[in-house]
């Protein structure tokens, strides 16, 4: 790791109260929800989007306490964590585009779903979790894949006893980080190991989203933290 790397990760991990700039890149239900809950938290939030001045997106804005709007490149730049709530399958492309995020916290909730047919079909749509990926493309940042096993509703009004969230990555700083903010939102963690097993959480939604459309016996898949 680099010298800068490790300056700016110790500054990341001072403490779990301490208030961050966070880009959340993409302004949809997953974008609304974690921005809206980060900034609730005290967190600075700066909504990464193609068209800052948008009406959809301004309203966002308005709705969230001490956040601003920018390009989704610009909003990368001036924060210290970065939150991709895109569509999982351009997360590569806009990964790709945001500048150098050298020793940022990067919190992927996407996952690689193709859609067909009516009843709708799922596939997965890439040959590696997008998890890797995103830590391939920016391999002295701190990728933690997180909340994409919950829908959006649950990360703003979760449930008791609230949902597990599986955290996957590969600097323990960084998932011990994302697991107090994941705590501060009212939802719990638990650490499953390597940015590797991204792809296992990652293909389970595939699994218990073709159950819930198609699938003739129905069943439920939840993580429970072992003592």
């Amino acid at each position: 790791m680099r010298p800068r790397t490790c300056f700016l990760a110790a500054l990341l991990f001072v403490g779990a109260t301490q208030a961050e700039t966070i880009a959340v890149v993409g302004t949809g239900n997953v974008g609304m929800a974690l921005g809206t809950e980060f900034a609730a938290l005290e967190h600075t939030v700066i909504y990464g989007s193609r068209n800052p001045e948008s009406e959809k997106t301004r309203a966002l804005v308005d709705r969230t306490p001490n956040a601003t709007a920018a390009l989704p490149a610009e909003a990368a730049a001036r924060a210290d964590v970065i939150v991709l709530a895109v569509p999982g399958m351009v997360t590569e492309s806009v990964v790709s585009g945001l500048g150098d995020l050298s020793g940022k916290i990067i919190i992927d909730p996407t996952n690689p779903l193709i859609v067909e047919g009516d009843p709708p079909t799922f596939t997965y749509g890439t040959d590696r979790s997008l998890g890797e990926i995103v830590q391939e493309a920016h391999p002295d940042a701190f990728v933690v894949k997180a909340f994409n096993t919950i829908n959006w509703q649950l990360m703003i009004d979760p449930p008791t006893p609230p949902p597990v969230i599986p955290l996957a990555g590969d600097n323990a700083e960084a998932k011990r980080q994302v697991a107090e903010w994941v705590r501060a939102m009212g939802l719990d963690s638990v650490d499953v190991g390597g940015i590797y097993h991204a792809r296992a959480t990652e293909y389970l939604i595939v699994m218990l989203l073709n159950n819930s459309f198609t699938g003739s016996e129905k069943f439920e898949v939840v993580f429970q933290r072992v003592e």
